[in-house]
């Protein structure tokens, strides 16, 4: 039997799986494209730390045509979106190219250094932020930061708050956050 260590399975505990609803994806792009300067099939680069299911990474690259990573601590969801990747690919409705741009592996997003990304997507629980300040400061000047549904509080030292968006579901909002790191 194979032991997992401590931090592994305390990230685990702490930061359970939540999905990012696929009618808020299009419009969290759309902002990123028409405020934030995303252009579609550049060099630009995102990552979600916390990938999940990869709903974001594959719709950014195959979407916007921008290398896209995940981290994600699971491997049973890393799996799960290779495997989702690959039936995508036997579907051939896309191009075999698009999913180059698209990356995902086993790992902390505690232990990550930012500074090659262009964007960073997050959505983890407020309880969760107080450990993010190391991982943001690794991020490279002007990269913009989205947190949806939880507003990062507590960065104000080089994270400046900068657009929201609002989003219905049934009868209530949900929010999507964005931030640019200014030093």
């Amino acid at each position: 039997m194979k032991i997992m260590n401590f931090e592994k399975f305390h990230s685990q505990l702490d930061l359970p799986f939540l999905e990012t609803e696929e009618q808020f994806i299009k419009e969290i792009f759309e902002t990123l494209e028409f405020k934030f300067g995303l252009k579609r099939n550049s060099n630009q680069k995102l990552v979600d730390l916390g990938a999940g299911n990869g709903s974001i990474i594959i719709f950014s690259a195959l979407s916007y045509g921008i290398k896209s990573y995940g981290v994600e601590i699971d491997h049973i969801l890393v799996k799960e979106t290779k495997q989702h990747i690959e039936s995508l690919k036997e579907s051939r409705t896309l191009k075999i190219r698009q999913f180059r741009n698209i990356k995902i592996k086993v790992g902390d997003f505690y232990h990550q250094n930012l500074k090659k990304f262009d964007f960073i997507y997050i959505y983890t629980l407020p309880s969760m932020h107080k450990y993010l300040n190391h991982v943001f400061l690794t991020a490279k000047k002007g990269t913009i930061l989205i947190s949806h549904k939880y507003k990062l509080k507590n960065f104000n030292a080089y994270l400046k708050y900068e657009h929201w968006l609002a989003h219905e579901k049934d009868t209530q909002k949900v929010f999507t956050y964005f931030y640019r790191k200014f030093l």
